[in-house]
């Protein structure tokens, strides 16, 4: 019971984090303003594994406003300074932004939220102990 109670945990995080990425996503699509920026610098984020550098970067708005930010998703190893990124920002609030890829917008948060449901419904599933009927069936 505890496994089952876990994948429900992490199902529930998988769809509530895919749903925000997606709205946010949705967002930026309908809402942003698309633009080149450059790589001013690298925040590194020590881990277990060695750690991981997100990108800092910095772009115009459509008002001139220069805007720096970090983006959210890290590399490794570091992106090089003076590189560019397409990016996508909130003109309402330009500290909003995400990397301008089909994947990162449009693919991640469907493909969270579906693994999230997925799991949802095993884990649903496995405590209602439908497998084990399933299984005596046959």
């Amino acid at each position: 019971m505890f496994i089952e109670l876990i994948i429900l945990a992490v199902s529930f995080a998988l769809l509530a984090g895919g749903a925000l990425y997606w709205q946010k996503s949705y967002h930026l699509l309908n809402n942003g303003k698309k633009v080149e920026s450059t790589i001013v610098g690298n925040h590194f984020e020590p881990s277990r594994q060695g750690g991981v550098y997100y990108p800092v970067v910095q772009f115009l708005t459509d008002k001139q406003e220069s805007v720096t930010q970090q983006l959210t998703i890290g590399f490794k190893p570091k992106r090089a300074e003076g590189g560019k990124v397409d990016i996508i920002y909130d003109p309402d609030d330009p500290s909003n932004i995400e990397i301008d890829s089909t994947i990162m917008i449009e693919i991640l948060p469907r493909l969270l939220v579906a693994i999230g449901l997925c799991s949802l419904i095993f884990g649903l599933l496995e405590i209602l102990d439908i497998t084990q009927i399933l299984e005596s069936i046959h």
